[in-house]
């Protein structure tokens, strides 16, 4: 069994592109809702506390923000230290549809709609708790690789995925500042005294076979790396579910690091 299997499994079968809008949302919701638990489950071994729970009990579970509460996918929380992790999960399912002229088109009529959502859950979240560190995934069909014509040296000749990754990645980064100049990767660690509120820590696009002898096989690209125009990223330049789990668990690490050292006493003294 892949990864993603129980979740594709319990949310039952996927609508049509063209079916009603409304039953395409249900079916968003309770994919997202499993994709919680199964994302949840596996970083419970890091983190016991984290909801949803084992049984399911805290799908969706609140925490207080600047203005109120704030419903979460995936939270952990210390006693001493409040929300710790948070990792938001979007879901995009369905090829985009016109009813007006009843034809399929690309994936990529709600991006900017989930950029915006993502925007508002960071502001909220870090103003109120700045520590916090939040993980944001966008769950997407394969499909979304393949949808550009690399003959057109426009914008639409780029695929779907490409988009969504350009989309993102000015959503993700914070705590971090790039060095321009410097070879490889090099960055300035802010940490949680980065005052862009309204950036995630991570973002990443986990790609998934919903068919097939793979279904369930997923792999997650981080939106900071560049995307090929065309076609799917390599298995090299993606993290299984195992190595998705094991960054996540390394930036709250990296964030939360920061304790008192001591010297070792001399002999002599």
């Amino acid at each position: 069994m892949f990864p993603l299997t129980f979740a594709l499994d319990f949310a039952g079968d996927r609508p049509a592109p063209d079916a009603d809008r409304g039953e395409k949302k249900n079916y968003a919701q309770r994919l997202s809702n499993n994709l919680a638990q199964v994302v949840a489950d596996a970083l419970r071994p890091r983190y016991p506390s984290i909801t949803p729970d084992a049984h399911g009990i805290g799908q969706e579970a609140q925490v207080d923000v600047a203005k109120g509460r704030k419903r979460l996918d995936v939270k952990a929380l210390d006693p001493t230290l409040g929300l710790i992790l948070c990792v938001s999960v979007k879901t995009y399912s369905f090829q985009d549809y016109s009813p007006t002229s009843g034809r399929l088109g690309r994936w990529t009529k709600n991006i900017v709609r989930n950029d915006h959502e993502l925007r508002g859950e960071a502001m909220v979240l870090h103003q109120r708790q700045p520590y916090s560190v939040l993980v944001a995934v966008m769950f997407e069909p394969w499909s979304t690789c393949e949808d550009g014509d690399p003959a057109k040296s426009s914008d639409i000749g780029k695929s779907s995925f490409a988009h969504h990754v350009t989309t993102l990645s000015k959503r993700s980064g914070r705590g971090k500042r790039p060095v321009v100049g410097m070879p490889g990767r090099a960055w300035v660690d802010l940490g949680a005294e980065d005052t862009r509120y309204d950036l995630f820590e991570k973002v990443f696009i986990g790609l998934y076979e919903p068919d097939g002898p793979y279904r369930g096989e997923v792999r997650f690209f981080d939106v900071d790396d560049a995307p090929p125009r065309n076609g799917r990223p390599s298995d090299r330049t993606t993290l299984s579910f195992e190595e998705f789990v094991e960054v996540v668990h390394s930036e709250v690490e990296r964030r939360n690091r920061f304790a008192p050292s001591w010297s070792e006493i001399d002999d002599d003294e």
